[in-house]
């Protein structure tokens, strides 16, 4: 091949980010075509990136916590009812 003139472009070696924008152009397209395909491509388009998964993790680890300590908070406020008290139950009826 000839060295590039001063008229012609020179072509640079593809960045990462053309390949994010293939992705999103190619999940539009699908998208436009059919919702539950371009759903599956938006979603695989969407856990291919890192930033993405890390944001999926670190969500599902605090719903995960949050949902132990719902649970736990539910599980005491029961046993705070359910445990018997000192004395014995007073009587509501009259004469008794």
């Amino acid at each position: 091949m000839s060295e590039p003139t001063q008229n012609e472009p020179i072509e640079s070696a593809p960045t990462a980010h053309s390949h994010t924008e293939l992705k999103v152009a190619a999940a539009a397209l699908a998208a436009a075509a059919s919702p539950p395909l371009g759903i599956a491509v938006a979603a695989g388009a969407a856990l291919s990136s890192p930033n993405i998964r890390d944001a999926l993790r670190r969500g599902t680890v605090k719903a995960v916590a949050g949902a132990i300590q719902a649970t736990d908070q539910l599980t005491a406020a029961v046993a705070r009812r359910v445990t018997p008290t000192d004395g014995p139950p007073e009587s509501s009826e009259p004469g008794a």
